[in-house]
């Protein structure tokens, strides 16, 4: 029998998450306030359900009021027409939670003072180092959203230099990690104080290809280390019962509250804390109603973690691990080792493929090296750190080296790890993936059950071969140039011989079905092909169907800069972008004209803007960056949303081109008889949307590219559309993706 609380918990959970989508439910309240009233006496358990609903939409009402009352929320607030951000000063006084070095840097702080509280995001300056813990007010501009927003700040003044609080003992925990551990501090960081922001994207994303990313950000996987071992020395310490549960519940939670309450942990903490109540009460708790209502606390204390990701993988993987034990019990040693790790990838990974686009089934295999490896560094760094012994510093750190041996060998086998386009469609997938799964292990224990498993295990491995080596990039040295079908919207993403890669725009973000393209689309699309970094993004202008999913994907690379019209547009969007950028500490470049990157032989040239141009321009496509990419004999021009005004602007200065990337999505406003007769290209791509609103592209302009002779290749039709270059200069179409 289940047990009340986890539909309890489920109940609080919808109305928070409804409450929290920013649905109006007060007419919902009232209807179930009036069921609750009804049935109390027939159904209680129904009856209960319904007042947790209740209370969950009004949990989450106050968190959005809460929110709004934040720095963050006041200072995103609409300006004066919707939508619209007015980009101002803004200033607190607050104290940093974590130090920050002489480069600058993004840092979290605390409101201390002033006509609104909260925590906020900083975008550091350099030369300006700081101790955790110390006290500043801040001034700059905020950009961006509540949950994302970034305050840049541009002055700053040192008001309380001694190190106080939570922030102070991070801060003298930071310093000692450097001292201790040197160019692997920001991992010891990220492992023991879950600061991920000095960690390199070419190791977070290693890690995340071999299943092991889990490790990367402090989980509940790391409060249970931390409370084994806390345990094994309370019982050498000989204390009592209840002494042991005061005792190691009150270190529990203040390692807890130095992390920041981070959901995962807070999750382990509470279900470790109620098992230790259990035990001292002699009684039996049903795992699943210590999960839910580990849940319910959790959700109570944060109630913006029913929105996460990271809280939905930490309970899947939670309650996978406790029926894996469960349900193999009986079974030989080997299983009983497996199945956990099996069973928390396989109920991980809907949310994983449908959130990121990736799921690393090697996780299983590795996860039984580096979980026992991280059983013995996690607490090892711990120790070092308290201590500040070299000899317990030299032991973790070579626990850290082997974990990274293993993470590469794990992330380096093909076929370990399937990349896919992030969303619903991948969801589902797996999804069809765990229905079999357990399909398949309810069935009768006969031989051709036995069959089926293993048929099961080839295809999957087989799947896996294969899908790896249609992923696979070609040897060749070439300029490969990816048109991505991303909808109604450009993406662009270019990898030039020695294979590094630039990204032209990053495609749409919306609402359903649209969603985040670079999320979607763009991500798992770079992490198919090997990119670890960008070195460079270039947003074309400041509409959304460009620019819109750039930010997901500087969270999962770290470009060595971004080129942007530089134009000043007072679009929440678009400052939400900027913000993006200043957070990812990349350096921020406007383009113009005349501007020129050279990559491996490959040559990027601005073409337009140029300043007095963008300047006198109203109409925002017109100030799309356009480039011109040429490698060898080959000429490729990339033109954004530039219209006929930018045409005529630059008319007589491009010459012939190899192939054109239409400007505008194919509007009857850009690709004049004039500008085809300059550029006479071989062939001509149109980044647009099936069936979209706009009527893109138009059959005026289709026409007059197909009256010269001119291959009309179209994401619509094609899909990801891919041009390869080769070092004597010719090109050619050498892929043509499918739709999603």
């Amino acid at each position: 029998m289940r047990p009340p609380i986890l539909y309890l918990s489920v109940a609080f959970g919808a109305g928070l998450f409804t409450a929290l989508s920013g649905l109006d439910l007060r007419v919902t309240a009232w209807c179930v306030l009036a069921g609750v009233v009804l049935v109390q006496r027939r159904a209680p358990v129904g009856a209960a359900f319904g007042a947790m609903l209740i209370a969950g939409v009004l949990w989450g009402a106050a968190a959005l009021r809460e929110q709004r009352a934040s720095c963050a929320g006041a200072w995103s607030a609409p300006g004066p027409r919707p939508g619209v951000n007015t980009p101002t000063t803004r200033s607190a006084i607050l104290q940093l939670t974590d130090p920050v070095s002489d480069s600058g840097g993004v840092v979290e702080g605390v409101v201390r003072a002033g006509s609104c509280r909260g925590s906020l995001t900083i975008r550091w300056p350099d030369h300006h180092a700081a101790h955790g813990g110390t006290t500043w007010i801040v001034a700059g501009r905020f950009l961006g959203e509540p949950n994302r927003g970034i305050l840049v700040a541009r002055r700053l003044r040192e008001l309380d230099p001694t190190p106080r609080g939570r922030g102070a003992l991070r801060d003298r925990i930071s310093e000692r990690s450097r001292r201790l551990f040197g160019k692997r501090a920001p991992l010891v960081d990220a492992l023991v104080i879950a600061r991920r922001t000095d960690l390199d994207a070419e190791l977070r994303e290693r890690y995340a290809r071999s299943g092991l990313a889990h490790l990367l950000s402090i989980s509940g996987l790391h409060v249970a280390f931390f409370a084994a071992w806390l345990n094994l020395l309370l019982k050498r310490l000989r204390l009592s019962a209840r002494a042991q549960f005061v005792a190691g519940t009150a270190v529990m939670l203040t390692y807890v509250w130095l992390l920041g309450f981070p959901t995962p942990a807070t999750r382990s903490a509470a279900m470790l804390a109620l098992l230790d109540i259990a035990k001292l009460r002699q009684r039996i708790v049903a795992p699943r109603g210590t999960i839910s209502l580990a849940a319910l606390l959790v959700m109570l204390t944060d109630p913006w973690s029913v929105q996460s990701v990271g809280a939905w993988l930490s309970v899947a993987a939670v309650a996978a691990v406790i029926w894996a034990g469960r349900a193999t019990g009986a079974h030989p040693k080997v299983v009983r080792l497996v199945a956990p790790a099996a069973a928390a990838t396989l109920l991980t990974a809907p949310i994983t493929a449908y959130a990121f686009g990736t799921v690393a089934p090697i996780g299983v295999l590795a996860n039984l090296l580096a979980i026992p490896l991280a059983g013995v560094a996690v607490p090892g760094l711990m120790a070092a750190l308290m201590t500040s012994s070299t000899l317990l510093a030299a032991g973790s750190g070579l626990c850290l080296a082997l974990l990274d041996l293993v993470s590469g060998a794990a992330a380096a086998i093909p076929g370990g790890h399937f990349i896919m386009i992030a969303g619903a469609r991948a969801a589902v997938l797996w999804l069809g993936v765990v229905v079999l799964a357990w399909w398949l292990w309810h069935s009768p224990r006969r031989r051709w059950v036995v069959a089926a498993r293993l048929a099961f295990v080839a295809v999957l491995a087989t799947w896996s071969a294969s899908f790896g080596a249609l992923r696979r990039l070609s040897d060749c040295h070439c300029l490969t140039v990816h048109f991505l079908d991303v909808g109604q919207g450009d993406a662009i993403a270019l990898r030039t011989p020695a294979g590094r890669w630039l990204l032209i725009d990053g495609g749409p973000r919306g609402p359903p079905p649209i969603s985040d393209a670079g999320r979607r689309v763009v991500v798992p699309f770079l992490r198919s092909h090997g990119a670890t970094q960008l070195a460079a993004i270039v947003a074309t202008h400041a509409h959304l169907d460009h620019f819109g999913g750039l930010p997901a994907v500087l969270e999962a690379f770290d470009p060595a800069y971004v080129l942007e019209p530089g134009e000043p547009v007072p679009d929440a969007n678009y400052l939400g972008f900027l913000g993006a950028v200043e957070a990812d500490g990349a350096e921020w470049r406007p383009a113009r004209r005349g501007d020129r990157l050279e990559l491996d032989g490959v040559t990027f040239e601005v073409l337009s803007p140029d300043s007095a141009w963008a300047v006198s321009q109203t109409d925002i496509n017109e100030e799309s960056v356009v480039l011109l990419v040429t490698y060898g004999a080959t000429r490729l021009l990339l033109a954004g949303d530039a219209g006929l005004p930018t045409e005529a602007h630059i008319a007589g200065t491009v010459g012939h081109v190899t192939l054109l990337k239409v400007g505008h999505h194919g509007s009857r406003g850009a690709t004049s008889d004039r500008w085809l007769d300059e550029l006479r290209p071989e062939d001509a791509v149109i980044s647009v949307g099936a069936h979209n609103r706009y009527g893109h592209p138009a059959p005026e302009v289709v026409a007059r590219l197909k009256a010269r002779g001119i291959i009309v290749l179209r994401t619509d039709e094609r899909g990801t559309i891919t041009f390869t270059v080769s070092s004597q200069g010719t090109s050619a179409l050498t892929d043509v993706g499918h739709h999603d």
